[in-house]
């Protein structure tokens, strides 16, 4: 499982996926700061890759071709989220990621969003 971390998705959680044997690459790492949607988006589709954001309107529902998970974590600093991570990593696993899947992580746990 390969990922795509949206400019937003800050860097300790990155590393932290990484460490648990994930392909994880960055907005930043791609000279990409500052890109629309469109292209973030553009990116991940050819590089195969799920896009981790904490931008909710990621794309405005418009993901038929990508999928995208959406953290949910209002107001939590990153070092709770960074917790809570091998629940997600191992939550991912009940999912089966096809092209238009939009998840949401939160304190509740992993979900698919219709």
């Amino acid at each position: 499982m390969k990922f795509l971390a949206d400019e937003d998705f800050p860097k300790p959680l990155v590393i932290k996926i990484i460490s648990a044997g994930y392909s994880v690459k960055t907005v930043q790492q791609k000279a990409l700061q500052g890109s629309s949607d469109e292209i973030v988006a553009n990116l991940a589709l050819k590089e195969k890759r799920i896009i981790l954001t904490f931008d909710k309107d990621f794309l405005k529902n418009q993901t038929k071709h990508l999928s995208v998970i959406i953290f949910s974590f209002p107001k939590i600093p990153t070092s709770e989220i960074i917790l809570l991570i091998g629940n997600f990593l191992e939550d991912l696993k009940q999912f089966k990621l096809s092209k238009g899947t939009v998840l949401k992580f939160s304190k509740h746990g992993l979900e698919e969003q219709k």
